[in-house]
């Protein structure tokens, strides 16, 4: 079993994306409703995890999907595998960063396959499909701005669709770990409250390791971290069973 530490970006779209994006939300009322509500929340801009169409959608936040952001994890994703996912929030010259939960793999498939494959057509109207079937062959379908010019290489990465039964995810008030300031070094400082204190601890401290969410002082990097492989490396720490049964305490704790 694998598991992964990945922050996505809650970020401030430029005036061209939001406005062009705008424009395709008068002919799909959902894509507004995002837009009338993403300020105030937790989605990515382009909804990868698919937080947002999981719950509207499908009525259950649980059953979100992700295929565009890392690549590099999906293809190294197996089914039962875990992913522990922070949400950095751009908010000018200073980013807060709240645990939004983990997904447990369920199923890794690729696009032709979503497209073809009747037990995924509910998810073929999420945002993040990437790209759409064509006459056999898969052309770019993005929604939001701005576009990704590598979409071939993220395509080729398997569309990752969770667990619900063995995920949880906290969308409505997720709690803030900690905050940075523009100019402070790493790793970035962790708030004091016992809820941050145990994600600090399970996550980082307990495997010994020394590096946290953000990984630049000055750029946007939030390098993934593999829990399996540093577990393997350093003094063993809790086995990762035990860390879902964790988890799944803070996420609504």
């Amino acid at each position: 079993m694998k598991a992964y530490v990945c922050t996505y970006l809650h970020r401030r779209p430029n005036f061209r994306e939001w406005r062009l994006t705008e424009t395709l939300a008068h002919t799909d009322p959902l894509l507004s409703r995002f837009l009338h509500g993403y300020r105030e929340n937790f989605w990515d801009w382009g909804d990868d995890p698919s937080f947002f169409a999981a719950e509207h959608r499908l009525g259950d936040v649980r059953r979100a999907s992700w295929g565009v952001c890392r690549a590099d994890v999906r293809k190294a994703l197996s089914e039962g595998d875990l992913v522990v996912f922070f949400c950095a929030r751009d908010v000018g010259s200073v980013w807060r960063y709240h645990f939004i939960g983990f997904g447990t793999v369920k199923a890794l498939i690729s696009r032709k396959e979503l497209w073809t494959n009747p037990a995924y057509a509910d998810y073929r109207s999420f945002y993040n499909v990437l790209a759409r079937l064509e006459n056999g062959q898969l052309v770019q379908n993005e929604t939001f701005h701005k576009y990704h010019l590598d979409w071939q290489h993220r395509a080729k990465a398997p569309y990752v669709i969770f667990d619900e039964t063995a995920s949880h995810f906290n969308l409505q008030d997720p709690h803030c770990v900690a905050t940075w300031e523009k100019g402070a070094g790493l790793p970035e400082p962790w708030a004091a409250d016992t809820r941050s204190r145990t994600l600090e601890q399970l996550l980082f401290i307990e495997r010994g390791i020394t590096r946290r969410l953000r990984t630049s002082p000055t750029l946007r990097a939030h390098t993934k971290l593999n829990l399996a492989l540093d577990r393997r490396r350093v003094r063993p720490g809790r086995n990762l069973p035990n860390l879902v049964q964790a988890l799944a305490r803070l996420t609504s704790g």
